[in-house]
């Protein structure tokens, strides 16, 4: 248990989750999918925030 606790956040980024799956750790597999699911519940669609972010800008850019 004290070796979790050490363990630094994963950076949840599609590479991730793909490098995660390709590696074949089951007992990894599921530690990032659960904190996967912790993000999608702690802060929602974050796709959706980017579309978002990228109306924000492009009202910006056009502002000059």
């Amino acid at each position: 248990m004290a070796e979790e606790q050490k363990r630094p956040p994963t950076v949840l980024y599609a590479v991730t989750l793909h490098n995660t799956a390709a590696k074949g750790d089951l007992g990894e597999m599921k530690k990032v999918a659960a904190e996967a699911e912790q993000h999608l519940k702690d802060y929602g669609d974050v796709s959706a925030a980017l579309e978002v972010l990228k109306a924000e800008i492009a009202k910006l850019e056009r502002k000059g």
